[in-house]
């Protein structure tokens, strides 16, 4: 197991094996892989493309089911939940931030926000004020009306972190998100869901090959070939 947490686990990987099987030989992307992440915690997993960082997200998201061992996200064991139940699971407990934004064009920066408040059937105006509350706080709060195409890259992904905890998420899923920002603009993302992790009591993994992270995670882990090679303590700054 890679380190103790301070209080009970948010999500838990207990010997996690994933091999996908095409036409070809399977592939072992993910490989015995034993991890457990606490609510205030930002664990980093570094590692270079291709060695089953996105495959560790997936599952412990529960996006995949792992071929072996056991993802247990919030208490409850990933293999004894339906379809259905981890949907609902991820759409009212998990945040989800990419390296490209996924905004949808059409709609402007708040609307992009407040459509994940829809799934809990949040009244509109709850919606709305939520929406623009979390843009505030993330120094985004004057773009609300405008829409992602006259968005700068930093802009856009401040927006794609509010989406993600717009419901109040427990767990927060980042893939690279960093990876297309300047310095400045990657280290104010990376503050803002620090600082949002330690006020809401959140749990956030974030996988990226940004040495400019490391400083600022709790955690840092080192994926090669699938296994988790290397674990360091970070102090938190």
């Amino acid at each position: 197991m890679t380190g103790p947490v301070a209080s009970a686990p948010l999500v838990r990987l207990e010997g996690v094996t994933k091999v996908f099987d095409g036409s070809g030989p399977p592939t072992t992307a993910v490989r015995d892989v034993s991890l457990e992440v606490g609510p205030g915690e930002l664990v980093l997993l570094m590692g270079p493309s291709g060695s089953g960082k996105t495959t560790l997200l997936t599952l412990a998201a529960g996006l995949a089911r792992p071929t072996s061992g056991r993802v247990t996200l919030f208490g409850r064991a990933v293999e004894a939940c339906t379809a259905r139940e981890l949907q609902a699971l991820r759409a009212r407990r998990i945040g989800f931030v990419f390296q490209t934004f996924l905004l949808i064009d059409a709609l402007t920066v708040a609307e992009n926000v407040e459509i994940v408040l829809r799934f809990g059937r949040t009244r509109r105006a709850e919606r709305a004020a939520k929406a623009r509350a979390l843009l505030g706080e993330l120094g985004v709060g004057h773009l609300a009306r405008r829409f992602p195409a006259g968005l700068s890259q930093g802009e856009k992904q401040r927006a794609a972190v509010a989406r993600a905890l717009a419901n109040d998420a427990e767990l927060i899923i980042a893939d690279e998100p960093t990876g297309s920002l300047e310095t400045s603009q990657a280290v104010g993302i990376i503050e803002s869901l620090r600082a949002q992790t330690r006020k809401r009591r959140a749990a956030v993994i974030v996988a990226s090959h940004d040495l400019r992270l490391k400083d600022y995670a709790d955690r840092t882990l080192d994926i090669r070939d699938g296994a988790l090679a290397r674990f360091d303590k970070e102090t938190p700054n």
